[in-house]
């Protein structure tokens, strides 16, 4: 699997923020640090059927569960219809 990052827009940058790939490609779930979480984080996926890009906010409403440490998400894409920002 390639590597994925959230985005995250301040002011007048885009930051970049690493998922954990090796939990990604084993368990199909974003799992996100909770020190790390923030308002405003977000990939960009294809629409389905379409060329067209959308924002997928990991929002506190998208938890599916968590732990001490973590936070637990869907990962509703293949890993193809991911942008990636490694460049």
């Amino acid at each position: 699997m390639r590597t994925i990052y959230l985005r995250k827009e301040d002011d007048n940058s885009v930051r970049k923020i690493l998922l954990d790939m090796a939990y990604l490609s084993n368990h199909k779930k974003i799992r996100f640090p909770k020190y790390k979480m923030e308002d405003g984080l977000y990939l960009l996926a294809k629409q389905k059927g379409t060329d067209s890009v959308e924002k997928y906010f990991l929002t506190k409403d998208k938890i599916k569960k968590e732990d001490a440490d973590f936070y637990f998400f869907d990962f509703p894409f293949k890993a193809v219809e991911v942008e990636n920002y490694s460049d």
